[in-house]
């Protein structure tokens, strides 16, 4: 196999790689398990009581529903927590849309001829960053909360699921961007640019 077939052969691969990148990133959205607690006292069934929050809603078993979040907290005073969650919430949607156009690189390189798919790898590469560091923030910013905020002092709360997925997202595309970087750098183009054929080409007229 040669070095081109290889390289094809990679970016096929991150195409499935970004794309369970995405489901992870869909998965910490959707689902409302970033941060969640078991309270007590127990309720009027006998059973603990347990939260679970998530990017967009909140959930409990007291009621069994799932209620709009943070909307509350908004309207309380709690403006830290409001900010740092929207914030999160904003920064993991925007993950989301970086990722597609990723997607779309990938296929481009693929489809395209062999100079643009040798070269194209540092726009990937840029995306991949801008991922990393967007998902990076929206993680951190909810573990921060969950270090410092008085509300969540009381030892019962502790990391969801989805934070779980949102930074499974965080390594895989971390890991992608890596391999980008070090198969794009050990590329070695194999065509002579028009530019330079010609100077050599007078070079070599003008020692004749």
């Amino acid at each position: 196999m040669g070095f081109r077939d290889r390289l094809l052969f990679f970016y096929l691969f991150s195409v499935a790689v970004i794309s369970f990148a995405i489901a992870l990133t869909i998965t910490a959205i959707v689902t409302p398990h970033w941060l969640s607690a078991r309270l007590y006292p127990v309720d009027d069934t006998g059973q603990s009581v347990k939260i679970t929050y998530g990017l967009v809603q909140k959930c409990s078993t007291i009621t069994n529903e799932c209620t709009p979040f943070p909307m509350e907290e908004c309207t309380t005073g709690d403006r830290e927590f409001c900010n740092i969650w929207r914030t999160t919430s904003f920064m993991m949607w925007l993950s989301l849309v970086l990722l597609g156009p990723a997607v779309i690189s990938y296929a481009t390189l693929i489809l395209s001829n062999r100079q643009t798919r040798e070269t194209g790898w540092r726009l990937i590469g840029l995306l991949l960053f801008l991922i990393v560091i967007v998902q990076v923030v929206a993680v951190s910013a909810v573990v921060n909360l969950l270090r410092t905020d008085a509300n969540l002092q009381n030892g019962n709360w502790h990391i969801g699921i989805s934070w779980v997925a949102a930074t499974g997202s965080v390594v895989v595309v971390l890991g992608l961007l890596i391999s980008t970087i070090v198969i794009g750098c050990k590329t070695v183009p194999e065509y002579v640019p028009i530019r330079e054929a010609v100077r050599s080409s007078l070079a070599t007229d003008s020692v004749a």
